[in-house]
This record gives structure tokens, C-alpha cells and sequence, in this order.
């Protein structure tokens, strides 16, 4: 089942793909992360089918197969996620599936916007799962780390202000990514918080939100530190459970786990369980 979302005054369309599970009560949005197109979701969506839940996969605006491209003409930043298009996608998550509760599972990316729309709604009744996700200030890392964070960052924010987006796959980071999108993120690097954004974001003493966080180990993209970071963000004391990566070592656990999604599933089942629909 596929629907779509305009975005940006109708700049870009986002199809939308919808897996319903038999007399679920709960719908999981999937937010992917920088550069991950939606297909690469299929399979964590099978298995949150299979675990009882509707699950929404979409791409970011200008990835996978939405479009047109960022670039000169077409950018956008993090603020604009939050504020746009997050609650149109939640809108269609209530069209396709009425009387369900909505569950914001953001991976890396999609867990700092689902984590920021939280800040940015305390009041919200909608719960959050990040996975493999975090503040990336330089401070959260040890070592060589605490380097290359901030070196990346300003690396991208180069190429992006000379060729009008980042090009992701020459450089083997992200995918076509808008410039604004880019500078929201590298300022994080510096800087540790949000407040660039412009958003109206609440203490987490004002914060009514249910959040899980799922750290895989030997993620160095994103170290228990960093998910701590952004997970303190919406919960003075967050639910954090770590995971070992379901994959060979030789690949990268922060994405890999996509391969095998299994455990992650089945530890956001075990605590969506607590929770009142």
C-alpha cells in the first residue's frame, strides 16, 4: 500500500509505503537515517509486521525515490522536518490507520528529528524509539574521535556550500543531502546542543513523553555517550538498553543491524508492552 506527502510548499513528494498487521494497535513510523533509503527498511518492517504492528516507511525529502533533489533550488534543514514534515507524516499514518497509537522508531537521523519533535511537544502522547542514534558532540567521543566528528562536519558543510548539497556517495557518507540539512547537523558537532534550530524546545522536567533508546555496541557512529546526549534531551533519566549488533564484525554495527533486526524488534516489543495504548 503506497500513499505520498507534499513537502515544502509542495517542492518535493515523499511516497510513503504502509504495512498493515492484523488487528494491530499500534502504528511504528520509521524514520531512516542520512543517506539509508526507505527499501532498506523492508525487512525491519516485516518483522514489525510480524510482531503485531503497522509500520509507515518513508524517505527523507529528496532521497530514495522522493523528489526532485536538493540543491540550489531545493533545500531544507532540520527545523522543517520537525515542524512540517513530521506531523503530515503522522497524518497519514491516522488516514491509513485510524484508532491506533503512533510509535516515532527514528534510526541515527530519524532519531534526532523524532527526539527533537518530542522536545518540541511534550505534551505528545506519541512514543519514541531511537536506534543507533545520538548527539554528535565532539565531546561524546574518547580519543581520535573527539577529531574526527568536528572534521567531518566541516567537511561536509564544504562540499555542501560548493555544490549546492553534499554528495554522499562520492565521499561514502550520507547520500544527496541538502546543504541547510547539513549545517543543522555539523553545528551539533561543536556546539552539543539545538538551540541554532530556532525551535521551542522543553526542559525534560516538562516532558510527558515515553522514549527507549537502543545503543549498539562497538557503534562508533554513534557510542553510548552520544545516545545518552540526545536522549537526555526529552528524559533527565532515559531508558537506554544496549544491544549487542546482530552481524560479523567486520560490518559497520550502526547500520548493520538492518540486516538482522530481530533483537531490536523484539526489545522495543518488550517495552511497548508496558505502556498504556
Amino acid at each position: 500500500m503506497v500513499d505520498a506527502l507534499q513537502f515544502s510548499n509542495s517542492q518535493f513528494t515523499c511516497p510513503v509505503t504502509c504495512y498493515p498487521a492484523r488487528q494491530a494497535q499500534r502504528t511504528v513510523i520509521v524514520l531512516p537515517a542520512l543517506g539509508v533509503t526507505a527499501r532498506k527498511y523492508a525487512m525491519l518492517a516485516q518483522v514489525l509486521v510480524g510482531a503485531g504492528y503497522n509500520v509507515l516507511t518513508t524517505d527523507w525529502p529528496g532521497q530514495g525515490e522522493s523528489l526532485p533533489r536538493p540543491g540550489w533550488r531545493f533545500n531544507y534543514g532540520y527545523r522543517q522536518l520537525v515542524e512540517e514534515f513530521l506531523p503530515k507524516l503522522l497524518l497519514v499514518a491516522q488516514r491509513h490507520f485510524p484508532d491506533t497509537q503512533p510509535v516515532l522508531l527514528g534510526h541515527s537521523l530519524g532519531g534526532h528529528i523524532a527526539t527533537l519533535y518530542a522536545a518540541a511537544n511534550p505534551a505528545s502522547r506519541v512514543p519514541v524509539v531511537g536506534v543507533a542514534c545520538g548527539n554528535i558532540h565532539y565531546r561524546h567521543w574518547t580519543g581520535l574521535g573527539r577529531l574526527l566528528t568536528p572534521s567531518v562536519a566541516l567537511l561536509c558543510n564544504l562540499l555542501a556550500s560548493t555544490f549546492g548539497h553534499l554528495p554522499g556517495k562520492r565521499i561514502g557518507f550520507g547520500g544527496h543531502e541538502p546543504r541547510r540539512l547539513m549545517r543543522d547537523w555539523g553545528r551539533v558537532a561543536f556546539s552539543g546542543n539545538y538551540r541554532h534550530l530556532g525551535l521551542s524546545l522543553a526542559p525534560p522536567s516538562h516532558s510527558r513523553v515515553n522514549s527507549l533508546y537502543i545503543q549498539i555496541a562497538d557503534d562508533n557512529f554513534a557510542p553510548l555517550a552520544s545516545t545518552r546526549g540526545l536522549a537526555e534531551l526529552i528524559q533527565a533519566e532515559p531508558r537506554i538498553e544496549q544491544l549487542a549488533s546482530p552481524r560479523p564484525p567486520h560490518e559497520n554495527p550502526h547500520s548493520a543491524w538492518l540486516k538482522a533486526p530481530q533483537g531490536v524488534v523484539a526489545c522495543v516489543k518488550g517495552w511497548l508492552v508496558e505502556l498504556p495504548t
